[in-house]
């Protein structure tokens, strides 16, 4: 006896020394959130509007990359969830390769690509003066267009690799931490990790804004050239460098786990003591969704998984909720990706300060709204349809909010551009040499924004205060860069955006609950699933293109070469910006509370006609007049159809499922006429 004693310690101490053990895995899971999270919801849209300065793309160009990322995690969450769950740790260490990979390619592009040439005025010490020689003006070859195919296809296979290496982050990971630790302590562990979600994007957006404070080349920036220059390019490709360190570091440790560790036996074998009680239809229901556990071919999964997307896809609830949430999966996405550009060019602040607000605002404000989502819904014991009413409630107060994006500013006034060319600068017509639009170093005198200091006709400069002398021929001062529009919306328009992210947000965890008490207990991994499928490929994938489409119809000055290819916007006529960002929120989250509002009438519907009761007594399902309960009342009926079989003690317990409603029915009695209390599940 203590010789088995002795052994079992020996055993367990040789447990907790080894290094792959459970507390060793979840650190280095979290590490992989980090990484996922920063890379995908912090620099991606963080980077955006300086990637289209340095590659000189346009907006609709450069929103495929956050979509790329969306349709990759789409077309693999589901491949991941069934070949990658015989050994879940390598299955997240190759995801965290391909991320790593993905991000590096994302890097590549800025040391294979870059060329200043592209922004002519930040190569060189050329101030574009009046009458003075500018390189690059004669015997133009028009061979190819602004920019570098090049750096397009690199970001694209890098945003690619980053979705495929992000699927099972939070399948193949999520579900080997729930395999090693005890039932009664995992909530801690799935508690810090999504805390730790939370708080990584706004890391990434933080860390971003400091990488672009600093010149793309991490030197010195040529003469003239500072962050508040329209053609300042920061070093956006650090963060991604970042990331590829993280994911091959953590990718790698990840592949030596093995499959099962030890603590895996140990940890069943207390969920079979706490799950002695399970019924045998709840037995089979699990059994339904597992359908990983009996080793079949792809296609015999899919042969399996028919009848069940049949029923989820032919539940009304279920499509009416699911189709009305897309509009909060599109607002998010694309509001996601351009937030920050928005506040670039509607409050004139540099890429580095748009990252910060940005990432102050949208990290909070969604961290707030899901976490009050779910107090609600404790605190207040919603059943089914009862969230899919609030859900509906909540969707017209963020139909309200969306009012905080008519909140804009002046558009820039620019000679030539959107302001008649001024007489008092008429002496530039006698200027030669002038850059073409390829070039914007802007200049400001008496409100007035010129494209250049050529086309203000200014012939001096003094290094030290930045400003152009001798400009329109009459002798006037010139300040580098655009005007100051004077606009003061910046502080209430990041308060509305703080509320418009909290309501939106509110409503996740009543969605899901919603999602889940909405189908059979069988369909319920197969619904979140196709939830998760169905809000990628309609809601984030064309989210960020749509609304970089607007932009793009809202340009004012292109980048255009002499050849009259174009490149990046310029500038963007504000109010055009505001009125797609406005119309975009209003229009999709207006429709997505009326399939809300529908959803919940059919269900609350479903919920109040005859249900069949699946109990070894006969009994009918009936909805009293006036009373939101459900009784079942035992009685002769013809047509009961049944399922399973419960003693007829008191304290039963039965579940009641028809069309994609389910509930909950607990007799206090067998007796005649002894109502029974019924409950959504």
């Amino acid at each position: 006896m203590e010789s088995t004693t002795v052994v079992l310690s020996s055993q367990k101490e040789k447990k907790s020394h080894r290094i792959f053990n459970p507390v060793f895995y979840f650190i280095l899971w979290c590490g992989c959130i980090i990484a996922q999270s920063m890379v995908v919801s912090g620099f991606l849209n963080v980077v955006l509007s300086t990637i289209q300065v340095e590659f000189q793309m346009s907006s609709a160009k450069a929103a495929m990359f956050p979509s790329n990322y969306d349709i990759a995690v789409a077309v693999t969450v589901l491949l991941v969830s069934h070949f990658g769950s015989s050994h879940k740790p390598k299955t997240l260490g190759i995801g965290m390769i391909l991320l790593a990979t993905g991000s590096l390619l994302f890097a590549m592009a800025h040391f294979l690509f870059s060329n200043d040439d592209l922004v002519e005025g930040s190569d060189s010490e050329e101030l574009y003066l009046c009458n003075e020689e500018h390189s690059g003006t004669d015997n133009i070859i028009c061979t190819e267009g602004i920019g570098n195919p090049g750096a397009y296809y690199f970001l694209s296979i890098g945003s690619v690799l980053i979705g495929f290496g992000a699927s099972p982050v939070y399948t193949a990971g999520t579900t080997f931490c729930d395999e090693i630790f005890p039932p009664d302590k995992v909530s801690v562990y799935f508690g810090i990790s999504y805390a730790i979600g939370a708080i990584a994007p706004a890391l990434g957006f933080i860390l971003g804004g400091v990488f672009l404070s600093y010149y793309k080349t991490l030197g010195e920036p040529p003469e003239g050239m500072n962050v508040d220059n329209m053609n300042w390019v920061g070093a956006w490709w650090l963060g991604f460098l970042l990331c590829a360190v993280l994911g091959y570091v953590f990718g790698f440790l990840l592949l030596m786990f093995p499959a099962q560790l030890p603590e895996c036996e140990d940890v069943k074998q207390k969920k079979l003591e706490l799950n002695i009680q399970v019924t045998n239809d709840l037995e089979e229901a699990v059994d339904a969704t597992n359908l990983t556990s009996k080793n079949l071919t792809f296609i015999e999964l899919l042969k399996e998984m028919f009848p069940m997307l049949r029923s989820v896809l032919t539940n009304p609830v279920f499509v009416l909720v699911v189709l009305g949430s897309i509009s909060d999966s599109l607002i998010v996405s694309a509001f996601a990706a351009w937030l920050p550009k928005i506040i670039e060019s509607q409050f004139g602040v540099t890429s580095s300060m748009a990252a910060y607000v940005t990432g102050g605002v949208i990290v909070p404000g969604a961290a707030g709204g899901i976490v009050i989502g779910g107090l609600i819904v404790k605190w207040r014991k919603l059943s089914g349809v009862q969230c899919a009413k609030y859900q509906f409630l909540i969707g017209i107060l963020c139909c309200i909010t969306q009012l905080g994006f008519l909140i804009h500013c002046p558009t820039l006034s620019i000679d030539g551009v959107n302001a008649p060319d001024t007489q008092q600068c008429s002496a530039a017509g006698s200027c030669t040499n002038c850059p073409a639009n390829d070039v914007y170093e802007p200049v400001c005198i008496d409100d007035i924004t010129y494209t250049s200091p050529c086309a203000a006709a200014c012939t001096s400069y003094n290094t030290t205060s930045l400003d152009f002398y001798d400009c329109c021929g009459t002798g006037a001062l010139a300040t580098a860069g655009a005007c100051d529009t004077g606009c003061k919306w910046l502080i209430p328009f990041l308060i509305m955006l703080l509320v418009i992210m909290f309501m939106t947000f509110l409503t996740n965890i009543i969605f899901l609950t919603v999602n889940l008490r909405c189908v059979k207990d069988s369909e319920r991994v197969i619904a979140v699933s196709l939830q998760s499928v169905i809000f990628r490929v309609f809601g984030s994938f064309p989210g960020p293109i749509i609304l970089g489409s607007f932009f793009d119809g809202a340009c004012i000055l292109w980048n255009e070469n002499d050849c009259g290819d174009t490149g990046a916007c310029q500038e963007y006529d504000n109010t055009k910006v505001m009125v797609a960002s406005f119309s975009l929120a209003m229009i999709t989250k207006a429709l997505g509370t009326v399939l809300y509002f529908v959803g919940w009438r059919v269900w609350e519907g479903r919920v109040g006609r005859e249900l069949p009761v699946y109990s070894a007594e006969v009994g009918v399902l009936a909805r009293e007049p006036g009373k939101d309960n459900v009784s079942v009342h035992n009685g002769d009926s013809g047509n009961i159809s049944q399922q399973g079989s419960e003693n007829s003690s008191s304290n039963t317990k039965v579940t009641v499922a028809s069309e994609g409603v389910a509930v909950s029915v607990s007799c206090a009695s067998n007796a005649n006429d002894a109502p029974c209390t019924v409950a959504d599940v």
